[in-house]
């Protein structure tokens, strides 16, 4: 009885890791223009770093918003002109807090919020 409950603990971590190591391949799109209600999230952004490598903790410069806050999610990957194709980078998320429109800058990407009540 005590293998049964070994194989399945052993079966469900497998699975349960399954979808973070699919995510690092999965593709981050740029949304340049997102209307959000309060409370709301949001990926508008793949932050990239060098070519080929996934950006460290001090490359990425988060504004500080009126509307909402930026934060960090999980690594994917993104098309670049930079790097000509696909190159690694992590989620930016916006979280809409307070009502209004910004407009805001990533990596020279402009992104245009409006937050709704």
């Amino acid at each position: 009885m005590k293998s049964q409950w070994k194989l399945a603990a052993l079966v469900g971590f497998a699975l349960s890791a399954m979808p973070l190591a699919a995510h690092a391949d999965a593709e981050i799109k740029y949304r340049e223009r997102v209307t959000l209600k309060v409370g709301q999230s949001v990926v508008v952004y793949g932050f990239r770093g060098d070519c080929g490598q996934l950006p460290t903790s001090g490359q990425i410069d988060l504004p500080v918003l009126k509307t909402g806050k930026l934060s960090v999610g999980k690594p994917g990957k993104r098309v670049s002109k930079r790097c000509n194709g696909m190159t690694p980078a992590v989620e930016i998320i916006f979280t809409a807090e307070t009502e209004g429109r910004e407009k805001f800058e990533l990596q020279g990407d402009d992104i245009s919020v409006r937050v709704r009540n």
